[in-house]
């Protein structure tokens, strides 16, 4: 069963500035309390294959993912492994009048087997439900 998530902010920062935050993928662990790990496998200018950990307590699992940059407006994500039937994403960043700009995740996700679903679809629910809340957070946090 696919689910959806869609969420969205307005933030005062520029969209470089937030697109910059979401493409620092090693920097995760620091700021995201569920991600236990991040590598960039395969870094690029256009094309980024990227590896996270994520998990709470003996619940860990790692995916990887292709993420196509368009600099400053999107990300889109797409599946390579992990415990996922189907996983595909977008992160877009779109400059606002002024100097804030709104922030997009739009993600897709089917997990393998109902076993996986079972022990780490809520965890991974909750992950991408507060991800752009997150965001929003570290950006204060760098940005004031």
């Amino acid at each position: 069963m696919r689910q959806t998530v869609s969420r969205s902010a307005l933030v005062p920062y520029a969209a470089s500035k937030m697109y910059a935050l979401v493409a620092d993928v090693e920097k995760y662990p620091g700021f995201l309390p569920w991600c236990r790990n991040a590598r960039v496998r395969a870094p690029g200018e256009e094309t980024v294959e990227a590896s996270l950990e994520i998990g709470r307590g003996p619940i860990r699992k790692t995916f990887t993912t292709r993420n196509v940059m368009t600099r400053d407006s999107r990300i889109d994500i797409g599946l390579i492994d992990g415990p996922f039937k189907h996983l595909q994403g977008c992160w877009q960043f779109m400059t606002l009048d002024g100097e804030g700009s709104r922030i997009v995740l739009d993600l897709e996700f089917e997990f393998s087997n109902a076993l996986l679903r079972r022990t780490l679809g809520p965890l991974f629910s909750e992950i991408a439900n507060t991800m752009v809340e997150a965001f929003c957070r570290r950006a204060k946090q760098l940005y004031g």
